[in-house]
C-alpha cells in the first residue's frame, strides 16, 4: 500500500498510475489541480484537472487504488471552497490559485515541542562608557553659522487642512 499524503482541493499534484498495455506495464504521470474530493473511507476519490493542448482534461482517481504508484504534492493551494467547479470556466492566468503556507506533518510535530530558553549574557561595561568611546573616535564637526540673509525661507504649508478656509462675512 502506498503512503497517501494529505491532499486537499486546490493542491497541484502529480499522480503516477500503472497502465497495462498487452504484456507490458508502465507508469504514467498525470499532473494537475485537485478540484474536488468525494466519498468516505475506502470509497474516497479525488478529481484532478489539467489543461492539455488547450483542452481541459479531468481524471477521477480512487484514493486507495492499487493502480496508483505514488502521489506527489507540488504546491499546496489556498482556497475557500471544497469543490472548485468554477475552474472549469477559467483558462490561463485566471486559473491560478494562491499558494498556501501549510506545513508538512513532521515540521508541525517539531514546532509543538517548545525549545529550552537560553540565558542571555549582558556585557559588563556600562552604556555611558561606550558613548564616551564613540565620541572620541568620531572627529568633531565644526558648525558654520550662515548669515540670516543667505538662509532660504520656506513658506509654511497647511498640513492636513486641505483647501484654505473662506472667510464668512456676516451682514448686520
Amino acid at each position: 500500500m502506498v503512503k497517501i499524503p494529505d491532499i486537499k482541493p486546490g493542491d497541484l499534484v502529480k499522480v503516477y498510475t500503472k497502465i497495462k498495455e498487452g504484456n507490458k506495464e508502465r507508469v504514467t504521470p498525470f499532473q494537475g489541480i485537485v478540484i474536488q474530493m468525494r466519498g468516505k473511507d475506502l470509497n474516497k476519490t479525488f478529481t484532478v484537472r489539467k489543461i492539455s493542448a488547450g483542452l481541459g482534461v479531468e481524471r477521477i482517481f480512487p484514493l486507495y487504488s492499487p493502480m496508483i504508484k505514488k502521489i506527489e504534492i507540488k504546491k499546496k493551494g489556498k482556497v475557500r471552497r471544497a469543490k472548485l467547479n468554477y475552474l472549469r470556466q477559467r483558462k490561463g492566468k485566471k486559473m491560478k490559485i494562491k499558494e498556501s503556507l501549510r506545513k508538512p506533518e513532521k515540521i508541525e510535530e517539531q514546532m509543538s515541542e517548545k525549545p529550552e530558553k537560553k540565558e542571555k549574557t549582558v556585557s559588563e561595561e556600562p552604556k555611558t562608557e561606550k558613548s564616551e568611546k564613540q565620541e572620541k573616535t568620531k572627529p568633531e564637526e565644526k558648525k558654520q553659522e550662515i548669515p540670516e540673509e543667505q538662509k532660504i525661507k520656506k513658506p509654511k504649508e497647511n498640513k492636513g487642512e486641505g483647501a484654505p478656509r473662506q472667510k464668512t462675512v456676516e451682514k448686520t
